[in-house]
């Protein structure tokens, strides 16, 4: 019997879409994204460029149908998919307009609705990731889920950062997406779980080894923590990330009552964002008022029959 045949690699042309993404990659517009972006984007787009993937098809034949089906192939990971789908449409407007494509790749193309993704985490689900996830995760949903702030700022915060304003205590936070500075309130939640992390030099948050995270790092571990921790299934299966909890901290300052221009200079985000993140909990809200008004509507309409 003749042994089988190796399988080789599909060659990658100049004609290729992974050379598309390597001169994309090595462009102006492309470095002069934000960290966060070129990490988030060149990591979907070197994702997208793998041989097996969309890497070796020739840019004349590469088009809209073979976008969707790489896109279809992500279905279940909502986040992911999302995210190829933002980095593959940036490469077009770059490319298309340098006669780099013969045609359009993404018209018509779309993307599942997110079942998780960006979607805040409940207080549940925040509660039962800190309690089940690793040390070193849990407390990153602690501060994240406390100040609202971007993975890239959180692996940045220092005990120096802390400044006591009109007798609250805060954190100093210079966004790195936005360059934005922004004092945010420690609350007490925050503070007591503060009191119990050991007191060191460096950012507050670090791996269980004492090293600090990158924010792709950070980003891998948590998806490897919410895939194989067995109590973290309810987490998984809404395929909630650590971003999501930005969401968290706006919901949980409207429900105390904050203003969404107050929320906004709190947490650092624009109105329009915070009330994106905050649709979900008014639904709600809304909701549960229109049942309150429903049953005392209810029983003032029982008094009146009785009175009569």
């Amino acid at each position: 019997m003749l042994p089988k045949e190796r399988s080789r690699a599909v060659p990658i042309t100049d004609d290729s879409f992974a050379a598309l993404v390597r001169l994309y990659k090595s462009s102006t517009k492309f470095v002069g994204y934000s960290e966060g972006t070129k990490d988030l984007w060149g990591r979907e787009l070197d994702f997208a460029a793998r041989p097996n993937c969309l890497g070796a098809v020739s840019l004349q034949v590469i088009r809209p149908a073979l976008v969707q089906a790489y896109l279809d192939g992500l279905d279940g990971r909502p986040g992911k998919q999302a995210a190829a789908y933002s980095a593959l449409k940036q490469l077009e407007k770059w490319a298309i307009v340098r006669d780099l494509l013969p045609r359009q790749i993404m018209t018509g193309v779309s993307t599942e609705h997110a079942k998780g993704g960006h979607v805040p985490w409940t207080d549940e689900e925040v509660a039962l990731g800190e309690r089940c996830a690793r040390a070193d995760l849990s407390r990153a949903i602690t501060l994240a889920s406390n100040t609202g702030q971007r993975g890239s700022d959180l692996i940045r915060m220092c005990p120096t950062d802390l400044e006591t304003y009109k007798g609250m205590l805060g954190i100093n936070v210079t966004q790195k997406k936005t360059g934005k500075q922004v004092w945010v309130p420690v609350t007490s939640p925050l503070a007591a779980a503060m009191q119990t992390w050991e007191r060191r030099p460096g950012p507050f948050l670090t791996r269980l080894d004492g090293s600090a995270w990158t924010r792709a790092a950070l980003t891998h571990a948590w998806d490897y923590e919410k895939g194989h921790n067995p109590d973290l299934k309810p987490l998984a299966a809404r395929d909630l990330v650590l971003h999501g909890l930005r969401g968290t901290a706006c919901v949980r300052l409207k429900r105390a009552g904050a203003t969404p221009a107050q929320i906004a200079d709190m947490v650092g985000m624009s109105e329009d964002m915070v009330a994106n993140y905050c649709r979900f909990s008014a639904q709600k809200e809304n909701a549960a008022a229109a049942v309150i008004l429903l049953e005392r509507t209810f029983g003032e309409q029982k008094r009146d029959m009785f009175n009569k």
